[in-house]
């Protein structure tokens, strides 16, 4: 294998000294990327292996979550940059300094249980994922923070004007009879965390968000595969594990990018008939194809339905914007 990339990593613990090395090779199109931990003269390196294949992009997406683990136990490396930005060395904002913090505290069971059941409740209402009303972070910020005022309210992260206008009055309500021990403006955060606590959750945020990617890569290499194979919707559902929803925007990120999706489009649209088809090309045509509602409007109508029904007609729709796209691509190049 020849080493194209090679960076020492040091760490001092208790006054023993230790050193790694993590390095990119690649032999005959194969790269592998890994960890050696180097141990006395005389011994052979430890060494782990964080990836061995021929996607590029997972290399990276592998390389970078193996140095934010290392890093995050408190190896620094020679040559700084690997993870795009030297992050244990800038000045961090106060948002960041607040979401660590409350990552640092317990959870409150009970605070935590009232708002989740607010936010089931208010995603039913509204019509919309339970992430999209809070996530799981910003409700841990608020049982942390415990904010009285929408002034309050509004120096947590995530809930800027138009969420405090919306949600400020319940969240209030909720938070108002849970003691708290300190004050606000929230400022005395940033002397509350120390600079290593602050960079071991930098790198575990690292960590995890280049581990999100490496899964990403994963699961859109599965799907290619599965959609070249010929699979349906359902055997696709089935195979990957993924809800018809997510399913169907991970097919419209692929045919973004330029991938043949059209075989898993053709099947599920197999029962839409040519007065339908024609409905729905006419409204792209006329309307635009990037938003669903004036055309589920226009073709479908403006009856309430079942929310099911409503969902499969905008899944429908988008599968038919697929088409109409190709279509469109298809005129264009015989018209040229």
């Amino acid at each position: 294998m020849q080493i194209v990339f090679l960076n020492r990593l040091d760490r001092t613990d208790a006054g023993r000294e230790s050193q790694g090395q993590v390095f990119i090779g690649e032999s005959q199109g194969v790269w592998t990327a890994g960890w050696r931990l180097m141990a006395a003269a005389g011994s052979a390196p430890a060494e782990e292996i964080w990836y061995e294949g021929v996607s590029w992009e997972e290399l990276l997406a592998a390389f970078r979550r193996g140095v934010a683990v290392k890093m995050k136990d408190g190896y620094r490396p020679l040559i700084d940059g690997m993870l795009e930005t030297p992050l244990w060395q800038r000045q961090p904002s106060l948002q960041l300094l607040l979401q660590c913090y409350a990552e640092l505290q317990p959870e409150k069971p009970e605070v935590m249980d009232a708002l989740k059941q607010w936010r089931r409740a208010k995603a039913a209402e509204e019509r919309r994922m339970a992430y999209l009303i809070a996530t799981n972070r910003e409700l841990h910020m608020l049982a942390v923070y415990l904010p009285r005022t929408p002034e309050e309210l509004a120096q947590i992260p995530g809930f800027g004007k138009l969420k405090t206008q919306r949600y400020g009055a319940d969240l209030i309500a909720i938070l108002k009879d849970v003691p708290r021990a300190h004050a606000f403006p929230l400022d005395w955060v940033a002397q509350a965390v120390d600079e290593r606590a602050f960079a071991e959750w930098m790198f575990r945020q690292k960590e995890q968000q280049y581990s999100r990617a490496l899964t990403a890569l994963h699961e859109k290499r599965a799907l290619l595969a599965a959609i070249r194979e010929g699979k349906s919707m359902a055997e696709l559902e089935q195979a990957l594990q993924l809800e018809r929803r997510k399913l169907i925007e991970r097919i419209e990120k692929l045919d973004e990018e330029g991938y043949d999706v059209l075989s898993v489009v053709e099947q599920e649209l197999s029962d839409v008939t040519p007065e339908e088809w024609k409905q729905v090309s006419e409204a792209m045509a006329e309307l635009g194809d990037r938003y669903l509602k004036p055309l589920l409007q226009r073709v479908y109508g403006t009856g309430d339905g079942t929310p099911q029904d409503v969902e499969r007609k905008y899944e429908k729709l988008r599968m038919m914007r697929i088409r109409f796209r190709h279509s469109r691509q298809i005129a264009s190049s015989h018209a040229v």
